[in-house]
């Protein structure tokens, strides 16, 4: 690559949306500001602004946008479907590569395969995949992208039982590194971009076209049960779940939602099953094992579906502005106990903490490598402008404690506007060592941004 990239005129401009199939607008169009506040869902409305901004339409695009951004020494940052509760991928200067568009899907029912655009939403997926009888785990809400969620490592709908993470289960994909070349990665066509792809999340130094997804066959019963319990309670009710060490193929969640008392921890199950007697066991695997009194039944063995877990995900998000951070811990008391201490001073009542047990999955090596038996994330949610601030200095004080008993994090809801410096908490040390070494290897001149918000 040239070190010295050429200037930008008006011309180079005019000339390079020719050469698209989709569409490009820079900072001084008059479209631009309606392009940059639709690129991301959260309602805060991120004060960092690429100098252009591309909605390809093809794969062809995207070779062209990387050509472009690399002859005049532009960062590029990429958006799959917009899900980022940190809008990661808006960086000042630069190219936003919008992928949203690019959202085809191809089944081959007999291999159980599915070839996927990185477009394509979970719920889109799901809808493509049902009438096959098959499944993916995908992310629990229904608008949630599967590129980032992949790329991230994916935790998913089921995914103790399918694969540990919601990455395990991609086979190959397809993807354009800085170069503009169009290559295909596996375990043995370019396995070093392949293992950083299995978790790596944003700012890979690639940016991935066609996902080819091992499906799974859609499970015949999903019932959910639920209980609750006083926020004192939480605690032992955590102790209780590892105690119990529920099956893979149970799915256990704990939320932290308000109630006519104050707070109280509202447990809930999903069984993956072939028959109704399964699903019933599974729930049984847990609850029978749970000490008497210390939760209360709300409801057992109610049928559900992807479709019922995207809105039960989508209805917990209430509010207009958005921020969130996550541990993974293998001391849950100790979590419940810093949860409890800092839940009464929520600047907002609609935040909402969640719990998910992961157990102790022996994952395959891959860049996703964090570890912990309990997932905790918060969901911090409010309305008004004015809030910001205080959302922002309350969820920070509370995962600063949390970092205590930490044992790693979750790339895809990790706090990057926050805590940039502190990625690597996401990866093992050498993972984090192989990815910085992969990425400079692949894109030397920075063609692609870092994944740290504010760095190239």
């Amino acid at each position: 690559m040239d070190l010295r990239p050429d200037p930008i005129d008006a011309d180079d401009f005019r000339v390079f949306p020719r050469h698209l199939d989709g569409k490009a607008r820079s900072r001084h169009h008059a479209e631009y500001a309606g392009w940059h506040r639709d690129a991301c869902w959260n309602g805060r409305r991120f004060e960092r602004f690429p100098e252009y901004i591309v909605r390809a339409q093809s794969i062809a695009d995207v070779g062209h946008s990387i050509d472009f951004a690399r002859r005049h020494g532009l960062s590029v940052s990429v958006r799959g479907r917009g899900h980022s509760y940190a809008g990661c991928f808006l960086r000042d200067n630069g190219l936003l590569l919008d992928l949203s568009a690019l959202d085809r899907i191809d089944v081959d029912p007999a291999a159980r395969i599915a070839a996927v655009q990185p477009g394509v939403s979970a719920r889109q997926l799901a809808q493509a995949l049902a009438p096959h009888g098959l499944a993916f785990p995908t992310g629990h809400g229904g608008d949630v992208g599967l590129s980032g969620f992949l790329l991230g490592g994916g935790l998913g709908i089921n995914f103790r039982a399918w694969g540990g993470m919601s990455a395990f289960n991609l086979r190959a994909l397809d993807l354009i590194g800085a170069d503009g070349e169009l290559l295909h990665a596996d375990a043995e066509h370019h396995p070093q971009l392949f293992w950083a792809a299995r978790g790596g999340g944003p700012g890979l130094g690639f940016v991935a076209v066609k996902f080819y997804l091992d499906c799974q066959p859609l499970p015949a019963c999903i019932t959910g049960s639920s209980a609750h319990t006083g926020l004192d309670r939480l605690g032992a009710l955590l102790q209780a779940v590892e105690r119990a060490d529920p099956p893979p193929a149970l799915q256990v969640m704990i939320a932290v939602v308000p109630d006519d008392d104050g707070l109280q921890a509202a447990l809930s199950t999903l069984a993956f099953a072939d028959t109704a007697q399964q699903a019933q066991a599974l729930h049984a695997a847990l609850f029978s094992r749970l000490p008497a009194g210390l939760v209360e039944p709300l409801a057992r063995d109610q049928p559900s579906s992807f479709e019922a877990i995207y809105r039960q995900s989508e209805a917990m998000l209430v509010s207009r502005r958005y921020r969130c951070d996550n541990v993974l811990t293998d001391r849950g008391a100790d979590a419940a106990r810093i949860l409890a201490a800092h839940l009464p001073l929520r600047p907002s009542p609609a935040s909402v903490p969640l719990l998910i047990w992961r157990g102790e999955p022996r994952l395959p090596d891959a860049a996703f490598s964090a570890r912990g038996r309990w997932f905790v994330s918060t969901y911090a949610q409010w309305d008004a402008e004015r809030d910001d601030e205080a959302n922002r200095r309350w969820l920070k004080a509370l995962y600063d404690e949390l970092a205590g008993v930490a044992s790693g994090a979750y790339i895809n809801e990790f706090d990057l506007e926050e805590r940039s410096a502190q990625v690597e908490r996401c990866f093992a040390p050498a993972n984090w060592a192989r990815l910085r070494e992969l990425r400079h290897r692949c894109d030397p001149d920075g063609v692609f941004h870092d994944v740290r918000i504010g760095r190239r």
